[in-house]
């Protein structure tokens, strides 16, 4: 991209890093799945950090023929483009390791108490004309770090249902900000202006039991207390699943899922 292409880009978005990206294109970012929805608030309770010692862990399968990657065209970044000289593809239901990538697994109700945020910042990184990670899980109040690793112009816009919208744009290469969201929600879907392929999603939960399933599809909640849980299952392209488990002290509970085509 050539400073005459980038100033005009940086002057496009401008209005909408003022106004809280009003301005911005809301096709660039695909809506979230079709049964999404915003996590349940924890009832009130002693505070604390995650100190119980059961567990829930699993594996979340595929069964079928995963659709085919999507290919994407980067040519109208010149630099994007030399960074994929072979072409770019993404696998959204990437069943390849022999379970599920990219499913957030996390505890959609019954947590009773408050769990403070942690003060370490979780990345999210522009890299590569992608976003890294795909799914970025972070608490309520939890600072979100966003670092632009690329040497050419990106933007962070992500499109909240309760959280405030923001639009920050990041014209060179090692930039970072900070940022952080008040209110749960899952999942709020995020979006590059500039390269309408990039594309990720953040989950804000009031506690800390969520996971995002590996290569091979498994997951492990810690630290739960007693209880019985309602978790769910949430991929951006398939339905949400959920299940109850109730674990005492100690319990290493499993809890699978398993989707369909």
């Amino acid at each position: 991209m050539s400073i005459r292409s980038s100033l005009a880009v940086l002057a496009l978005i401008g209005l909408p890093l003022l106004a809280c990206g009003g301005g911005a294109k809301e096709e660039a970012v695909p809506p979230p799945g079709p049964a999404a929805t915003a996590a349940a608030p924890a009832a009130s309770g002693a505070g604390g950090a995650a100190t119980g010692t059961a567990s829930i862990s699993g594996k979340i399968s595929f069964e079928g023929t995963a659709p085919a990657p999507e290919k994407i065209k980067t040519s109208a970044d010149p630099k994007c483009q030399a960074m994929h000289p072979q072409g770019l593809e993404r696998q959204t239901v990437d069943a390849s390791g022999g379970g599920l990538k990219d499913v957030l697994v996390y505890v959609k109700s019954g947590v009773s108490g408050s769990y403070p945020a942690p003060t370490e910042p979780v990345l999210l990184d522009q890299k590569g004309c992608m976003y890294h990670p795909h799914i970025i899980t972070v608490q309520v109040g939890q600072p979100l770090k966003i670092r632009n690793s690329d040497d050419t112009l990106h933007n962070i816009h992500p499109h909240p249902t309760v959280n405030q919208e923001f639009n920050v744009g990041q014209p060179r290469q090692g930039m970072e900000s900070t940022k952080t969201f008040d209110k749960p929600e899952v999942p709020i879907p995020v979006g590059c202006d500039v390269h309408p392929w990039m594309r990720s999603y953040i989950a804000v939960l009031n506690h800390p039991f969520f996971a995002v399933t590996k290569e091979d599809g498994t997951y492990e909640i810690k630290g739960l207390p007693p209880g019985e849980y309602e978790i769910e299952a949430w991929h951006e392209k398939l339905k949400n699943q959920t299940q109850k488990v109730t674990v005492k002290d100690g319990d290493k509970a499993k809890a699978d899922f398993t989707y369909k085509s």
